[in-house]
């Protein structure tokens, strides 16, 4: 599932990796410029960014990104908590 998708407006592409295997589910996390990084993240490394609104591990990531990155983290958490019961 996509959380943001790169349009005109959005140049973020978060989606949900799933998860392979045994491994736990990541967030993939790509800047227009950076995606061949292929940034991703486990729920914990999404939680510790939230709790301490820093988001300097992303590549592309510029202060005036975090409110569309939060909400979006946000969402998958909730899915992702959401899933396990």
């Amino acid at each position: 599932m996509a959380y943001l998708r790169y349009s005109r407006d959005c140049d973020w592409h978060v989606f949900d990796e799933g998860k392979t295997g045994e491994s736990e589910s990541r967030l993939a996390v790509w800047h227009k410029d950076h995606e061949a990084q292929g940034a991703s993240f486990t729920v914990s490394m999404i939680q510790k960014m939230l709790e301490l609104e820093d988001y300097s591990s992303i590549p592309g990531y510029q202060p005036h990104h975090k409110r569309i990155l939060r909400e979006a983290f946000e969402a998958w958490l909730s899915e992702q908590s959401s899933a396990e019961i």
